[in-house]
């Protein structure tokens, strides 16, 4: 795997300085150690795996020649201010020589102490078989796929982690799930906790419930959980503090904790969430490991859900599923770990047809596939490829194939509607910056549709304008993620900016009223995570960078229902499948290997 770019940073130096100032025996090995850790946990990292450092990477953040491993642990080891696993020190190495901050190391040591005490209390043994057996069969009825069993893990077992791409019914399993506790509990009412990691996400999960409760035709009396919050709201946000009113001493009170968008979750609130967890409870996580990781450090939930490697049902759960149900499970594999056998993967996808080509594409982009890619791309129909256009011909491509999407909001008075064909279109560019960036397609579509002459407004905002919230604020009721857009108000003509609430209903606020926000013409493909349109646009720029990885394709492609077009030179199509996300953590090793490291 290469190296991503380096970029080296004066909070690298200062942090390499000041370790070498606090060491008892200060060395160039200590400060390019600590220049690195540094440096990697800013690129999503949670430790720099020192065996696996080349004399590349030292160079790029002007380090010398990478020592010999054994003399360059020894040096570390000797400088007074890294410490091993337990210890308190700044920094922390463990036995398979990984370098922490201290405070990531203890993130990781929580919360992978916390999965596998939950593993060591699983499978929940005060269940009745044959009930379940008949609940199961009632409400899967047919030879179902993996989310029957997804439904059998998450009543018998403390954890249960369930992946799946976009439309493998990942929200129907959580109201299965949900309906099929409830019918275990009998007259004892259970507590459910719903939660995901942004506002946009938690309301989408809410609507997305409700919808799926009546198409399933469930009897009105089950009762359900209703609502959805963000993690920070669940756990008791304090303003600017990285601490929550809900811990270990003082747990949450849900008897169900499930949460939704789990590959958004970065580390370090991740170890929060389980903190807060009482043993007894469950907790039932689900995401999509192929997606982006966290903005923050981590990803932490692709490393409990995989190996690395492909992995089917383990075979402890096939066993106990067959004993349960008398269905027999194909595609098992065999493994040691305990983590393995409340891992659930769905795979039948019920959202795109094989028409449509998207399953199909985002597999290969998924498998790494370029020539498979390609070849769906070449194909055309409902996804759709074109080189990125020539900077010089970048803005007239962008006035003819983009801009007509989003004049049309310029004819539209009712914000429903106006709300209704947010959700139609998408433009996703695979970076913020540079002039095939989010910033500079926002900043042309919005000069467009000002030279029309038919916007009212000012320098702020103006009629007509999408808009995306980039910071939570529980006070006003908008959330990070959440799309809105700017309408005269029909009784007084004054400008509105107007979201869809909790219930579907229409939010309004003053555009001096909204927290941190940015025009919302274009969004990055980072933003777009937890959305679905209809139609989607996905810019790659024409020059490689970092950022262009597999898992960011594949999110931008599974972002539409129907059709995607995708602007890329077929190089910069190749080299971006074949870049994948690697993070430096030991939680996978710790999950999934015999030797933790500690």
């Amino acid at each position: 795997m290469a190296t991503p770019e380096l970029e080296v940073h004066f909070i690298d130096q200062h942090f390499a300085a000041l370790m070498n100032r606090l060491a008892k025996v200060p060395s160039a090995e200590l400060e390019l150690a600590t220049k690195l850790v540094s440096n990697f946990r800013e690129r999503g990292d949670i430790c720099v795996a020192l065996r696996a450092i080349t004399s590349t990477d030292a160079s790029k953040i002007g380090g010398p020649d990478v020592p010999p491993l054994k003399s360059w642990v020894r040096k570390l080891r000797a400088s007074g201010v890294v410490g091993a696993p337990g210890e308190f020190a700044p920094l922390i190495l463990d036995k398979a020589e990984r370098l922490y901050l201290q405070r990531y190391w203890k993130y990781e040591d929580d919360l992978g102490r916390n999965l596998q005490a939950r593993l060591r209390g699983n499978p929940i043994r005060d269940f009745n078989q044959t009930e379940l057996a008949k609940n199961l069969e009632g409400l899967f009825p047919a030879k179902s796929d993996f989310q029957k069993v997804a439904a059998f893990v998450a009543a018998t077992s403390q954890l249960c982690v369930i992946s799946g791409a976009p439309g493998t019914g990942k929200t129907r399993s959580i109201v299965l799930i949900c309906a099929l506790l409830v019918a275990l509990a009998g007259k004892r009412e259970l507590n459910f906790a719903l939660a995901a990691p942004t506002g946009k996400a938690a309301a989408r999960l809410k609507e997305t419930i409700a919808q799926t409760r009546f198409s399933l035709r469930l009897p009105v009396e089950l009762k359900l959980p209703e609502d959805a919050s963000t993690i920070q709201r669940l756990l008791g946000a304090k303003g600017d503090s990285p601490h929550f009113r809900h811990h270990a001493k003082n747990p949450l009170a849900a008897d169900v904790v499930i949460v939704d968008e789990a590959s958004m979750i970065d580390l370090a609130l991740l170890a929060k969430l389980f903190d807060a967890v009482r043993p007894d409870a469950r907790i039932i996580l689900v995401g999509d490991k192929d997606q982006l990781a966290s903005v923050e450090a981590g990803s932490a939930f692709r490393d409990i859900c995989t190996t690395g490697l492909e992995l089917g049902i383990s075979v402890s759960l096939a066993e106990a599923y067959a004993k349960c149900t008398g269905e027999k499970l194909e595609g098992t594999s065999a493994s040691e770990a305990p983590i393995h056998s409340v891992v659930v993967e769905l795979r039948r996808n019920y959202r795109f047809t094989p028409e449509t080509g998207i399953a199909e594409l985002s597999s290969a982009i998924n498998q790494g596939d370029a020539e498979g890619a390609i070849a769906v791309l070449k194909r055309g129909g409902r996804i759709r490829w074109r080189p990125t256009p020539l900077a010089k011909n970048f803005e007239r491509e962008v006035r003819e194939r983009v801009f007509p999407r989003f004049e049309k909001f310029l004819t539209l008075t009712d914000p429903t509607d106006a709300l209704n064909q947010l959700a139609e279109f998408a433009v996703l560019c695979a970076l913020r910056r540079g002039p095939f960036g989010a910033e500079a397609v926002n900043a042309l579509l919005e000069r467009m549709l000002r030279e029309t002459g038919r916007t009212e407004g000012n320098a702020r905002c103006h009629v007509g304008e999408p808009v995306i919230i980039v910071r939570n604020d529980y006070n006003v009721g908008l959330f990070n993620g959440d799309l809105g857009i700017v309408l005269p108000d029909a009784t007084s003509g004054e400008l509105r900016v107007f979201f869809r609430g909790e219930d579907s209903d229409v939010l309004n606020f003053a555009p001096g009223r909204l927290p941190a926000h940015q025009p919302a013409f274009a969004l990055t493909v980072h933003k777009s995570q937890g959305s679905e349109f209809r139609d989607a646009l996905v810019i790659l720029p024409e020059r490689d960078a970092p950022v262009l990885t597999r898992e960011l394709l594949y999110t931008g492609v599974t972002r539409v229902r129907e059709t995607v077009e995708v602007w890329a030179t077929e190089h910069i199509l190749r080299q971006t499948i074949e870049r994948k996300i690697e993070r430096s953590s030991g939680l996978r090793d710790r999950l999934w290997k015999k030797n933790d490291g500690s």
